[in-house]
């Protein structure tokens, strides 16, 4: 028997395909697992996975990749899953045809037809015989996916090539799985990974393929996740967010601490403290944006036991008891103590530099320069490009102007073109703008990152071509107060309500910003995300009611994956 998890990217399949292995052979069986924790089998499927998630591979197109994913998932069956079936063993896929059936159509608009002809012959006659749907959110599962990489160390890795086309892929895969599960519902168990435990659900999950490889009705069947409070509006969002994050800190800490991430007050604090002990690398993190007394504090407590975390969690705050911070952070982690100094040029900030690069941490520095076009900056710059630090000499553009800059990012194109399309934030030259038109139907989730506080006219029509595609259209809006910016905000509030929420920033607190607000919230009243985003989006209002100082926020995010 052939058992497949399917389900969008942070949607806890592999956690979850792996803990019902163990149950399933607890009870006795010969259990296969083709990719156990997370790894797939065979080395061949491996090295084909490394082709498909490379997000330098830009015009990869829709078909070669299909056709790519087909031969890993072939040598797989081949290698790994028909042997275990001919000799009896229950066999487990996380992630198998299903979900590649559901990237080329749904996500990458195919053909269904040709893509259903390719998946059968790749197939080879064998399917899964009972398909999981993993099924959760799409906003909690961006959320789980960016905890699991702070968990597992990986927070600044660069994304896959699949991300590059944004949140939207996301959920046309998640919509076509659910329609797929619908039709056949004899081929497909449905569970909600929300509102519960994992280990519950493993074991719920683990008796209904037993009951179906021996036969059997289920003794018991998964139980439907109990439907979400739903919200009362925003009168009530600080008391509902507050409840959420404390039932969810019981059962999943990390995703309750992550979701505390820039909130100020003393009840966000307190409940970030509480889980410091638990999840420290993920708290350190959820302290980016608060420079108050409390969060300093936090951040001396955590120094010793997650100093890269905690680092990364300064974001681009220069303030005395930041760089004092950076400072004592210097000695363990160098690279992440320097790259926040964003626009910082004064002396201290160049002192820390310096011993950074004595400690052969000219990456860390070269990520910190962004929004400076000092001689010393350039020089660093040359040094990084000789070097072959694209990715990193690309990150200190952004917020650049100028010919040289544009020389560069020119020159920088023909090696790493996303390190160059980084290095367009917070830049409205006739060069960038080209590079980022250029790349535009290739990777418009990082253009769209690029435009934060972006008004140019041509800038506009980006937005609202990607708008009915992917969230990232409303991320390229980010505090702004702009007529389209509103207009925008308006019509993807439906589609999209907790960037919508999200994008306000300080302006959360005005008529039009609770109109959204009360929008998003009548739109999805039982998102946790969506409640999360509008507590926090009305919390940062209240605290800073006017614009943040400083570099835009797309050279701010530069400094980030």
């Amino acid at each position: 028997m052939l058992v497949s998890f399917e389900g969008i990217d942070g949607s806890g399949k592999t956690a979850l395909s792996n803990l019902v292995c163990e149950r399933l052979r607890r009870g006795g069986r010969e259990v296969v697992h083709a990719r156990e924790r997370g790894v797939l089998a065979t080395a061949a499927a491996r090295r084909v996975r490394e082709l498909t998630r490379d997000p330098r591979l830009l015009e990869l197109s829709p078909r070669a990749e299909l056709f790519l994913n087909l031969a890993r998932e072939a040598q797989q069956l081949e290698e790994v899953v028909r042997p275990a079936l001919a000799r009896g063993a229950l066999c487990v896929a996380d992630r198998s045809l299903h979900s590649i059936l559901a990237l080329a159509v749904a996500g990458r608009g195919l053909p269904r037809a040709e893509a259903e002809a390719a998946v059968r012959a790749a197939s080879g006659g064998t399917w899964p015989d009972l398909a999981v749907l993993v099924d959760v959110d799409p906003d909690l599962a961006r959320l789980r996916k960016r905890v699991g990489k702070i968990l597992e160390g990986r927070a600044d890795e660069p994304g896959s090539r699949k991300g590059l086309a944004g949140h939207g892929l996301l959920v046309r895969i998640r919509e076509h799985l659910a329609a797929e599960a619908a039709a056949a519902p004899r081929a497909w168990l449905r569970v909600a990974n929300e509102g519960r435990s994992l280990e519950a659900l493993a074991d719920e999950v683990a008796e209904a393929i037993a009951a179906r490889a021996e036969g059997r009705a289920p003794r018991r069947r998964p139980a439907p996740a109990p439907p979400p409070a739903r919200l009362p509006g925003p009168a009530g969002i600080a008391e509902r967010f507050e409840a959420a994050v404390d039932a969810l800190a019981a059962r999943e800490p990390a995703l309750a601490a992550h979701l505390l991430a820039g909130i100020p007050g003393r009840a966000a604090h307190a409940r970030r403290a509480a889980l410091a002990g638990r999840c420290p690398a993920v708290v350190a993190r959820a302290l980016e944006g608060l420079s108050d007394p409390e969060s300093h504090a936090l951040r001396w407590a955590l120094a010793g036991r997650v100093p890269a975390d905690v680092a990364a969690g300064l974001g681009a705050d220069a303030s005395p008891e930041a760089m004092r911070l950076r400072a004592a952070l210097l000695a363990r982690a160098p690279g992440p103590a320097v790259a926040g100094l964003v626009a910082a040029d004064g002396a201290d900030a160049w002192a820390l530099r310096e011993e950074a690069l004595d400690r052969g941490e000219l990456e860390g520095v070269l990520r910190g320069l962004a929004g400076l076009g000092s001689e010393r900056a350039w020089a660093l710059r040359a040094d990084g490009i000789g070097r072959g630090l694209w990715e990193a000499v690309g990150r200190s553009l952004a917020g650049v102007d100028g010919a040289r800059a544009d020389a560069l990012r020119t020159a920088l194109a023909a090696h790493d073109r996303l390190a160059a399309l980084r290095g367009t934030a917070g830049v409205d030259s006739g060069p960038a703008r080209a590079l980022r038109e250029r790349l535009f139907p290739l990777a418009p989730k990082r253009v769209l990152r690029t435009l934060a506080g972006n008004a140019a006219p041509w800038t506009w029509p980006l937005r609202e071509r990607a708008l009915a595609e992917t969230k990232e259209a409303l991320d390229a809006v980010d505090g702004m107060d702009h007529p389209l910016a509103w207009a925008l905000r308006a019509e993807g509030v439906a589609r999209w309500p907790a960037t919508a929420v999200s994008s306000l920033r300080h302006l959360a607190a005005t008529a039009r910003g609770r109109e959204i607000v009360a929008a998003a919230l009548r739109t999805a009243p039982a998102s946790l995300p969506v409640l999360r985003n509008a507590h926090a989006a009305l919390a940062l209002a209240a605290h800073a009611p006017g614009p943040a100082p400083g570099l835009p926020a797309a050279v701010e995010a530069s400094c980030t994956p």
